[in-house]
């Protein structure tokens, strides 16, 4: 919008709050005193109105200001206006402080189900007129939503090299298995990547950011694991398995959450410890909203 319109904008909106406080008031004087203007600026004001108008929306008598018929008709438009044009200014200043606003968020199913559940929440009562839109999608999902712009920040694990992509890292997931309760692996203090031989594996499928880990340790350590059981796509089903009692997983320690019995249970591999990290991803070049901003800035300071 260029300079002059916005002037002539502005002052459209003074002369129709000049007209409707007089018009509540009854009197050029006190709408002028609370306005904070003189008398004369305010008589000024309406007949600019009137004049564009080309009507008389005041009769003006030694005793008292009345509105003509058409300035009836007048102040219940002019009141509509001024109240969406305040109603529209404390958005703006909402949305700039923060305090009010919308944010989509992409996730993996499992930052979905685990991480992200609580932060919203504690985000909500940090900011309450903030919306959290929650997307739970497969990372190429993610990725496809944060660049095309229909999710604002993304949440999952990703390789490091996607191109008009920001990432930055929220907090490590380091890698162990998900095992029954009563598994002879659930009884050793320090857990290693050669344990798992000679058990049933539930594997993470070919798609997982973490199968290729997975493999790559399994492969520099030359284990005789892999003839997986099971090969399923989401996390949820591989724990859900494991508390059948189908077989023990690799999983994050993130998954760990997952978990709704007590007759399974979650230990660390060590030697090597490994782990890939949680990142949040946003559009490069691309600015966030201050709602956005806010939900970010908050996820990459809270502890997970």
């Amino acid at each position: 919008m260029d300079r002059p319109l916005c002037s002539k904008a502005r002052r459209i909106v003074r002369q129709l709050r000049a007209f409707v406080e007089v018009a509540r008031q009854g009197s050029f004087t006190s709408a002028a005193r609370n306005l904070h203007l003189t008398q004369s600026a305010i008589s000024a004001l309406v007949q600019e109105l009137e004049r564009q108008l080309g009507l008389v929306v005041l009769n003006r008598t030694t005793r008292r200001i009345t509105l003509t018929d058409p300035g009836s008709q007048m102040l219940l438009f002019a009141e509509r206006v001024l109240r969406d044009v305040d109603s529209a200014v404390a958005t703006a200043k909402g949305l700039l402080d923060k305090s009010r606003g919308r944010v989509v968020v992409a996730a993996s199913p499992l930052a979905a189900a685990t991480l992200l559940p609580s932060m919203i929440a504690r985000f909500a009562k940090a900011y309450p007129k903030v919306s959290v839109e929650l997307h739970d999608v497969l990372t190429d999902q993610i990725l496809h939503n944060v660049r095309n712009g229909t999710a604002d920040i993304g949440v999952g694990t990703f390789e490091k090299s996607h191109t008009e992509l920001e990432l930055s890292t929220l907090y490590e997931d380091v890698l162990g298995v998900m095992m029954p309760a009563a598994s002879p692996l659930a009884r050793r203090r320090v857990l290693r990547w050669s344990d798992i031989q000679g058990h049933p594996i539930i594997a993470l499928a070919r798609t997982s950011a973490f199968r290729p880990l997975i493999d790559s340790v399994i492969a520099s350590q030359a284990l005789d694991v892999w003839a997986p059981r099971f090969e399923v796509r989401y996390m949820g089903t591989a724990v859900a398995l494991v508390e059948a009692g189908l077989g023990i997983s690799v999983l994050p320690e993130r998954a760990a959450s997952l978990v709704k019995s007590s007759a399974t249970c979650f230990r660390r591999l060590t030697s090597p410890v490994v782990s890939r990290p949680v990142t949040l991803v946003t559009r490069e070049g691309r600015a966030l909203s201050p709602a956005a901003t806010a939900f970010a800035e908050f996820l990459a300071g809270a502890k997970p």
